[in-house]
């Protein structure tokens, strides 16, 4: 199917929102340009479900399996000591890209596959630095422009952070909710970017909803405030928008209220392992935390440690999911995620959840091993209103309705790539060929088991056009 057409292509990101939330009461413009365009409603994200994991599969098209970007935090003991890689961190990063051949994004991305089809990128980024380096990390080499919020020191192209503080004045300071940072994106978006530079791919990247929802609740009054800063900032970007604009509105994963903390450093050490998130000498196993996180031999690999943390893994309550990479017993494989990248931990967990409401009517609640309040929102796991994401397409040929086939954050860049004519490399998504009009095609659903003693789990999957998309995951 012919989907080419569009003279150039602008991709709007509202961090962490759930679909469900595209309301006229919550968020008019976007409900209204949803209702116009081809929205993807069993839109889905990647695991874990975290922003650096799900921002590295949007601009590579490919899971984590490929990229390697597989946590927003991982533990790379010969890389950063004394705690795991922070991906929001941009130093973290600049170190990685250093230390590891080929740099950071192990595969090619977005920015790399335009410019060798002469075409730019341009890309507003109003989250963390880290992100804004991995939505775009090869800026330099092709020529491309990046934003950043965070300043001149967090961007590789510094002078776009200059030209917008001579024009537009000091950046934001910290608020909650980011009400300044969201009404700076638009800004440089639509003077900057449209207006000026008029690149062939535009990215904006807001930090709202995300922020709000977790250090307010999904529901609060503040996160209403951020839902409407985000919609009126869309509103403004549309409409400097001209006609031929394949204009993509999406998310990168969605949250879930978590109502139950658990110490997960207490814990393992009260089992008697030697066990910290932030490793000193004589620890020998390094996790991180939320609503999922690995759990890491820091000595290398050796199957009966590895076995005898699982085991005890699978004997607390709040465990909902636990993912190995050496296939041990009760486990489920890495690979059934697509996470079986060589930088993968000995164990992945997901904490357990359900679909029941929140304080605030809101389906999904589940436990967290910490990073934001109790009753905040949170995301990682596998719950699907953590991985149901918000993806509606507009532009030229593509037609107006609701779309139920599986589809992920992984399609876009085959899609865009497609779109403007720049050419297909071998993409892990596949191109949106229903938002122009393709008939649908059956799914498969695969259920993946496991059990060991009393633990049981089950991850539901979703095969489409020789396509995997992660569809929820839960203990039985």
């Amino acid at each position: 199917m012919d989907v080419t057409g569009a003279r150039r292509a602008v991709i709007v990101v509202f961090d962490g929102l759930r679909p469900d939330m595209v309301t006229p009461g919550l968020m008019p413009e976007l409900a209204g340009f949803a209702a116009s365009a081809a929205w993807f409603r069993e839109a889905r994200s990647v695991f874990p479900s975290y922003t650096r994991v799900a921002t590295t599969s949007i601009a590579t098209g490919a899971w984590p399996r490929s990229h390697g970007i597989i946590g927003n935090q991982f533990h790379q003991p010969g890389l950063i000591a004394g705690g795991p890689l922070d991906t929001s961190n941009y130093a973290h990063l600049e170190a990685a890209a250093a230390a590891w051949p080929g740099g950071v994004v192990g595969r090619e991305d977005l920015g790399t596959a335009l410019a060798r089809a002469g075409k730019r990128l341009s890309v507003v980024h109003c989250g963390s630095a880290g992100s804004a380096y991995l939505l775009n990390s090869r800026v330099l080499e092709n020529g491309h422009w990046t934003f950043s919020i965070h300043g001149e020191a967090h961007t590789r192209t510094p002078e776009a952070v200059r030209a917008s503080l001579a024009r537009h004045g000091a950046l934001p300071g910290r608020e909650l909710p980011k009400l300044g940072a969201v009404e700076r994106a638009a800004t440089v978006f639509c003077d900057m970017v449209l207006a000026e530079q008029a690149p062939d791919v535009a990215i904006a990247w807001f930090p709202e909803p995300d922020t709000s929802f977790h250090y307010c609740r999904i529901g609060s009054e503040e996160s209403r405030r951020a839902l409407a800063a985000c919609d009126a900032a869309f509103a403004r970007i549309r409409d400097a928008l001209p006609p031929d604009t394949l204009l993509i509105a999406m998310s990168d994963h969605g949250q879930i209220t978590v109502d139950r903390e658990i110490d997960l450093g207490a814990a393992l050490r009260a089992a008697g392992f030697r066990a910290a998130d932030r490793p000193a000498e004589g620890d020998r196993i390094g996790y991180t935390r939320g609503a999922a996180g690995e759990l890491r031999l820091l000595g290398g690999p050796d199957p009966v440690a590895a076995a005898e943390l699982a085991a005890w893994a699978m004997e607390q309550d709040w465990l909902g999911l636990l993912f190995s990479r050496d296939g041990l017993p009760g486990t489920l494989p890495l690979a059934a995620v697509m996470g079986d990248h060589p930088r993968a931990p000995d164990l992945v967990y997901a904490c357990r959840s359900d679909v029941s409401p929140d304080p605030d009517g809101l389906p999904g609640r589940g436990a967290f091993t910490g990073g934001v309040p109790v009753m905040g929102g949170m995301h990682g796991g596998l719950n699907r209103h953590e991985l149901n994401t918000m993806l509606a397409l507009s532009g030229p040929g593509i037609t107006a309705g609701e779309r139920d086939c599986p589809a992920g954050i992984v399609d876009v860049m085959p899609t865009v790539l497609a779109a403007l004519g720049a050419g297909q490399q071998e993409a892990e998504g596949r191109v949106l060929e229903e938002a122009w009009g393709a008939a649908p095609a059956a799914a498969e659903r695969l259920h993946d088991r496991a059990r060991a003693g009393g633990f049981a789990q089950e991850l539901e999957r979703l095969r489409y056009r020789n396509r995997i998309y992660l569809s929820e995951g839960n203990r039985l």
